[in-house]
This record gives C-alpha cells, sequence and structure tokens, in this order.
C-alpha cells in the first residue's frame, strides 16, 4: 500500500493487505474481520476500528478519496483500490452494522499456464490443448464460480494471442494484465454526479470494435453486455471472456439468460444460434472442498441438435478435456484424473496449418489418465 491516499484510511487492515500471502479480506462490522491466505480458509482478525460508526466514517471517507458517492442514497461501491486490489463496500441501509467491506488482493506476479500445471489445476495434455485453442483462435468463455480461478486463468490464455495482434480488454475493475504491446485495456466508470453518466460495459464493448481489434477480452459477462459479447465474435473478432455458471453447459444457459436482459425480441432458437456461432469452447473450473482448483472440463460448442427439437434445440458439445475426483488423500488433499477425451471437430483444419506439431493424444483415440493431489494456491 505504498503511496497509497487511502492508507491512513485503512490502516486498521494494513498489516494483512501488505502482507503478499494474504488473498482476501472481509470486514463484516467493526467486530467480525476475517482474512484468508492463499490456499487456505477464512480466520478472524483483530483490528482497532472500535465501533461500526467509527467503520462507517471511514468507509465514506473512501468513497469521497475515490471520487466516488457512498451514503444512504448510493449505498454500494464497487471500485479497485490504488493497489488493484478489488473492494466492495456497503452501508445503511442496506447494511445494518457499519459497513460491509469487501476485498479481493491479487498477485503481482500473473500465473501462466505452466504454474497452473504446477499446482495441480491440469496436467500436460490440458495445458498443450488450450495452448492450440488460444494460438489458433478460438473463442473461449471461462464458467465458474466466485474464487474457482476464471481471471486466473483467462490472464493465462491471454498469455498465447500472437504478439502482433492487437487485443482490447473490458472490465469493470482492471484485473487481466497482458504481456503484449499492442493492447488497448478498458474499464467502467460510475456516474459522479447527476450531470454525469456511468460508461458500462456495453459501451466499452462497442467502442473496442472501432479500434480494429483482432482480440475482445471481457473479464467477466454478467449483464446484458452479452449481446454485444457474442455480436463481436460473430463479425470476425477473437475473443474471450468469463462468467458464474457451474457447468460448462450451465454457462451457455447462462449467456442466454443474459441476453435476454437486452431485450432482444427474438425467439429462443435465435439466441440459441447466435451463442454457438460466438462461443467455440468452453471451460470450467471449480475451488474444492480443500481450496484447490481444478480445470474440470473443457467443452467444444459444435452446433444445435435441430433432430431433438427444431423450436428449441439443445447444444450439440464433444468433451476435449475432463477431469473425474477419485478421493481425498490422508492429508485431505483431492485427488483425481484427468483425461483427454475427443479431438476438437476442426482437428484436420489444424494438420493444414504448417508447422503445426500435432500432440500424441490426438494421434490416439484412447484416453490418459494422470493423478493430481497438488494444492493450487
Amino acid at each position: 500500500m505504498a503511496n497509497n491516499p487511502l492508507k491512513h484510511l485503512l490502516n486498521p487492515i494494513a498489516k494483512w493487505l501488505n502482507d503478499p500471502e494474504i488473498t482476501d479480506i472481509l470486514v463484516y462490522g467493526s467486530r467480525h474481520v476475517y482474512a484468508r491466505k492463499r490456499g487456505g480458509g477464512f480466520e478472524q482478525i483483530y483490528v482497532s476500528w472500535q465501533t461500526d460508526s467509527d467503520l462507517m466514517t471511514a468507509a465514506k471517507a473512501i468513497g469521497r478519496e475515490m471520487k466516488r458517492r457512498l451514503d444512504e442514497r448510493e449505498p454500494i461501491l464497487d471500485a479497485r483500490l490504488p493497489d488493484k486490489s478489488r473492494v466492495n463496500i456497503v452501508v445503511e441501509p442496506c447494511y445494518n452494522h457499519g459497513a460491509c467491506i469487501v476485498i479481493r488482493k491479487f498477485p503481482e506476479q500473473h500465473y501462466t499456464l505452466n504454474d497452473l500445471e504446477r499446482f495441480g489445476a491440469l496436467d500436460l495434455n490440458g495445458r498443450k490443448i488450450l495452448e492450440i485453442i488460444m494460438k489458433y483462435g478460438r473463442n473461449v468463455l471461462i464458467a465458474g464460480g466466485t474464487g474457482s480461478g476464471k481471471t486466473t486463468l483467462l490472464n493465462s490464455l491471454c498469455g498465447f494471442i500472437p504478439a502482433h495482434d492487437i487485443v482490447v480488454t473490458v472490465e469493470d475493475a482492471r484485473e487481466i494484465a497482458l504481456p503484449c504491446e499492442l493492447w488497448v485495456a478498458l474499464e467502467t466508470k460510475r456516474a459522479l454526479d447527476n450531470d454525469d453518466r456511468d460508461v458500462t460495459l456495453r459501451d466499452l464493448i462497442r467502442t473496442s470494435l472501432r479500434m480494429n481489434p483482432r482480440w475482445v477480452i471481457v473479464g467477466e459477462v454478467r449483464g446484458a453486455e452479452a449481446l454485444d459479447l457474442v455480436r463481436a465474435f460473430n463479425t470476425g473478432h477473437y475473443g474471450a471472456g468469463t462468467i458464474h455458471a457451474n457447468s460448462a453447459d450451465g454457462a451457455l444457459s447462462a449467456l442466454e439468460s443474459l441476453i435476454l436482459q437486452a431485450g432482444l425480441d427474438v425467439s429462443a432458437r435465435a439466441i440459441k444460434e447466435m451463442v454457438h456461432r460466438a462461443i467455440h469452447i468452453v471451460v470450467h473450473v471449480e475451488a474444492l472442498p480443500d481450496h484447490s482448483r481444478r480445470l474440470m472440463e473443457i467443452i467444444e460448442v459444435e452446433g444445435l441438435d435441430y433432430g431433438r427439437s427444431s423450436i428449441e434445440p439443445p447444444y450439440k458439445t464433444r468433451t476435449l478435456y475432463q477431469y473425474e475426483f477419485d478421493r481425498y488423500d490422508e492429508n485431505g488433499k483431492a485427488v483425481g484424473r484427468f483425461f483427454v477425451k475427443e479431438p476438437p471437430s476442426w482437428l484436420n483444419k489444424l494438420k493444414l496449418i504448417p508447422n503445426f506439431q500435432m500432440p500424441d493424444f490426438w494421434k490416439q483415440p484412447e484416453e490418459q489418465p494422470t493423478e493430481q493431489s497438488e494444492e493450487q494456491p
């Protein structure tokens, strides 16, 4: 928190903000404060806010320092601290114990797929599949719950975007960091007063298309911007994004629901056709009870199964890669196996690319399992 203008306001939790091993801090009023270390659970910590009133005063001051309104009329603040941590604050009348402050810290070092393989989140074969998916321009949707590692994986995948491609990232609070130079990072903006206006994800996605990008990366799809996203992916742009969902199939349904929020007056079938043309790959990640993360599944969206229904046909998918949980070992760590399943439908196109190295697991049809029990940070 060095050179941070909010340092004096956050001084009671400065010790934990400055600890690189701490990933999350929860403030549920002045007497219930918790911190979580990487790979562990939440533990209560003791801070110097004496009363809920003191905490409320600090929370409002944080809002003023960030030039954001936080009071009874605007009781919710969602923003990014100067050290790039995400902060969400809720005060009265939506929260009755001073203030609820949730801070999610992000490591200065962004993990690569090699790191995720070392942590046990996937294996070598999974890493190779994801590398091929990104290098050869497949549109990817990453699905999972809160804290499952969606953004970490998205950052890792973006590292495979060719250096000569123009990339535009669109986020509410900037979390994506790319190693390339041809990169434009856009963030939304909340209105500061009645004469001001919000700049939404929809606004940013639309303007990003005027920047001649090869790739449009959306940090999190959670509203009507889903419509603009699939339109962008359907008009020659490559892209990736994350969405909250509990499965790969559930991610496609969630995307449909978000498109409906845009007020598009079309049939369910038309929305499904838009989605399957826009999204080529869905990756599902999950946080397991032992606090490790696993890449649970990679599926390819091949199209729609009109044979099963002509009105609202289901998606036709194939599983490229999958994790199967087996047990917990004597230390409580998850043990399971990763399997390479079917090859992608576009395998023959890959064979035509000069110097493409076909991985062995796509030369042989049988599955190739490996045991995993390492912990993800």
